[in-house]
């Protein structure tokens, strides 16, 4: 018999015993392993990237160049001349007036380009928008009601008077003390001097919001001297919203390193049973004369047929173990 006739049958003879349910558990065992492994792995890969988008739209930008003095014009001309896309910002706290009332909020003055990631969502009568325009002044809903003004009324931020254009539906980046915190309005940029708020001794924070390639970045940091009141934040940076990040991204790798110890747990078990339902049929095998040789080859030929279909039923079986658990 020539050896491609031999091979030739013992696919066959494997083929109907796994067709005839002899090596069904087996099978299915693998089956189920590989589609675990695979559905779990892609999974937590899938949100480690959506991690990591996250991350970068909770600082709104790749970097954050960050400085408790007004920013100087070197370091605005190294910024501009840089390559990146930039977005400036002011944060400071003041009084806020109308007719009915005050509230001491903080205030955020930004460009019409923040931001530069993420998502910024103002509400007005007219629909909604997600830029701050020149002149524009967008509440809190809580400032809206403590000061009772409607969209087109006056409040007067510091020394400025500017009239409501709406209300802030949804902020960009992460607020973890929300009730502790001051509710914030949103000016422009360009009424940062009318408020008469920054001065001397004033509590201010400048940022300059960066997003580009990283070798861009890391050239910008190169040319730009820190000072004492200097800081750069990234998402390597240590802080409150980049420690969640990356212990979640922990507890997922965690996870996967879990399942596959269970699943090569089960695996090992698998092939002992496995062992045991050939160790009766090797046995007559040999009673009849089956030589070393050809014994290997048949275990090694329906080992190669069951690991095949399994690692083909269990990556479909995982593709849609992942998509469900995503859309769940």
């Amino acid at each position: 018999m020539s050896q491609g006739t031999l091979n030739t049958r013992l696919v066959k003879w494997s083929f109907d015993e796994i067709r005839q349910g002899q090596l069904w558990p087996i099978a299915i065992s693998l089956t189920l392993i590989i589609a675990c492994i695979f559905g779990l792995a892609a999974l937590a890969e899938r949100m480690e990237q959506v991690i990591v988008k996250q991350g970068k739209d909770a600082l709104t930008a790749d970097t954050i160049y960050i400085s408790a003095n007004p920013i100087t014009e070197q370091n605005k001309q190294f910024i501009e001349n840089s390559g990146l896309d930039s977005s400036w910002y002011t944060r400071f706290a003041t009084m806020s007036f109308s007719d009915n009332g005050m509230q001491l909020i903080t205030v955020k003055a930004v460009d019409s380009k923040f931001p530069l990631r993420g998502t910024l969502t103002l509400g007005s009568d007219e629909g909604q928008q997600n830029h701050v325009g020149e002149g524009e002044l967008w509440l809190d809903s809580r400032i809206a009601e403590q000061l009772d003004v409607a969209q087109g009324d006056v409040v007067t931020i510091g020394d400025a008077e500017l009239a409501v254009s709406g209300v802030i539906l949804e902020e960009p980046g992460i607020s973890f003390n929300p009730f502790q915190q001051m509710p914030t309005a949103y000016i422009h940029q360009s009424s940062v001097d009318q408020t008469g708020a920054v001065q001397l001794g004033s509590r201010v924070q400048f940022r300059a919001y960066l997003v580009g390639d990283e070798p861009q970045i890391e050239a910008l940091k190169q040319q730009i001297e820190l000072t004492p009141s200097d800081r750069w934040r990234d998402q390597s940076s240590g802080s409150r919203t980049n420690d969640i990040f990356d212990r979640t991204t922990q507890y997922l790798s965690l996870t996967v390193a879990i399942i596959i110890i269970m699943a090569a747990t089960t695996l090992v078990l698998t092939c002992q049973n496995y062992v045991q339902s050939r160790r009766q049929t090797v046995a007559m095998l040999k009673s009849l004369g089956a030589s070393r040789r050809w014994l290997v080859r048949w275990l090694s030929i329906q080992t190669l047929l069951l690991v095949s279909m399994s690692i083909a039923a269990g990556l479909v079986l995982g593709m849609g173990l992942e998509t469900l658990l995503r859309y769940r």
